[in-house]
């Protein structure tokens, strides 16, 4: 009676332990179907040339990343980068200052656009610049999370000329995959600011 009880807790354990095997291949046979974390694009960057804009009609020259952006002149008013291979632009819109109320003016239009991308975004970082021997100054402010405009700023010499820009995508935003793209173009922006010169 003893060595049946044996036995049969003997088959209970081996049988137990084989189940458990068992039930273990199943759930790593299992992990194949289970759905796989998105992965993002490695984006191979352009080492930036870098190439004089001086047009005519635009109070100022300065320049830009010619091997991964095309300038399109809109308007004297307007000038737009487009990155094609990063599905971003850089847009530039020129105002003419005639007296400090419109300087003033520009300003504040520029703060209230701050205040609705800062109310979409998860905060921002600021750097300021300035250049006395050239008469530049400029804040350049960029926003975190997934807004459509991740980078905004303006430079001014804040007697003649006010100058806003802003980095716009073309898809919808994921901050994660697209910040690598945000620094590239963000030098490019600050060697915009370390060489315009007024006219």
């Amino acid at each position: 009676m003893v060595s049946a009880n044996k036995i049969f807790f003997s088959i209970l354990i081996a049988f137990t332990i084989l189940q458990s095997c068992n039930d273990s291949s199943s759930v790593s046979n299992n992990d194949s179907n289970l759905p796989k974390q998105k992965g993002f694009l490695r984006i191979d960057f352009e080492e930036p040339n870098y190439s004089l804009l001086n047009e005519k009609d635009i109070p100022f020259e300065f320049y830009y990343n010619s091997n991964s952006a095309s300038a399109n002149q809109i308007s004297s008013k307007i000038v737009k980068f487009n990155y094609e291979k990063l599905g971003m632009s850089l847009d530039l819109s020129i105002n003419k200052l005639y007296d400090k109320n419109e300087f003033l003016s520009y300003l504040s239009d520029f703060n209230l656009l701050l205040d609705t991308h800062t109310k979409k975004s998860n905060g921002f970082l600021l750097k300021e610049f300035e250049n006395i021997n050239y008469s530049t100054f400029g804040k350049i402010y960029e926003f975190r999370g997934n807004v459509a405009s991740p980078i905004q700023f303006y430079i001014t010499d804040s007697i003649s000329n006010f100058i806003t820009g802003s980095i716009n995508l073309k898809f919808k935003p994921n901050y994660d995959s697209i910040f690598p793209s945000i620094q590239y173009i963000k030098d490019d922006i600050l060697f915009l600011f370390q060489s315009i010169n007024w006219k």
